[in-house]
């Protein structure tokens, strides 16, 4: 199935630290890192990471973005409160109408605005907010009559803004892998035949699955978020 998310909204330019093109096989990824002079100051120890939203609002991609995020960026020395986390903490009361007004503004922009960040980080009783947009989510099928390279291509947008709604920390970029090279006339990847239909096998001639891919994406990006200053003890 092909799934294909596409819309990248460009944050507001602070101070670029890191815009990193990657050789490799297929397109190259491209990120574009952005660090908040102000960050130092923020004085950010703890981080609630609001529930990941998708254009096709698809639960299972949003749930496995949240995941590999929380494993990818665990060490990175914050207290934080995780996606599923606190989207059972937005509907607390058995409301979804705030889930939804969060969900419906980070569709529009992953950058939390000045109204909402205050009154979110008390419900959370965090410094920070992070928000993740999926921009694209996309696979490319090679049929077992066509010559060429399946792929698997992930874009994603995150913002993290502290109390006030100012902007700390931004990351905009995508990956593409490619699979093996199909050949019809070599048949690499090998075909059933049944009745009057011919159909391809899938596996290890298909495209690479989403999480190998995003994996990419979230170990560049924690490279480049800054860790947690763990303050020395009173003496």
């Amino acid at each position: 199935m092909r799934r294909t998310l596409r819309v990248a909204v460009p944050l507001a330019a602070l101070t670029l630290i890191a815009a990193v093109a990657v050789a490799g096989k297929g397109p190259r990824p491209v990120d574009a890192i952005v660090l908040s002079p102000e960050f130092a100051g923020a004085n950010v120890r703890s981080i609630a990471m609001l529930p990941v939203v998708s254009y096709t609002h698809d639960v299972q991609v949003e749930k496995l973005v949240a995941g590999l995020w929380g494993q990818s960026f665990r060490e990175s020395g914050y207290r934080w409160v995780s996606a599923p986390t606190a989207r059972d903490m937005l509907m607390a009361g058995g409301s979804d109408s705030l889930l939804k007004s969060v969900r419906e503004a980070l569709l529009k922009s992953p950058r939390v605005d000045s109204a909402q960040a205050g009154p979110l980080c008390a419900r959370f009783r965090t410094h920070a907010l992070l928000a993740v947009r999926v921009d694209r989510w996309d696979q490319n099928q090679i049929e077992w009559n066509q010559s060429g390279r399946p792929s698997t291509t992930v874009q994603l947008t995150a913002a993290l803004v502290d109390s006030a709604g100012r902007l700390l920390w931004s990351a905009a970029g995508s990956e593409t892998v490619q699979g093996p090279f199909h050949d019809p006339s070599t048949n690499p990847i090998g075909v059933t035949s049944g009745g009057l239909s011919t159909q391809p096998i899938t596996g290890e001639g298909g495209p690479p699955a989403y999480d190998d891919v995003l994996r990419r994406i979230l170990a560049r990006w924690v490279e480049q978020f800054p860790k947690a200053v763990i303050a020395a003890p009173a003496k």
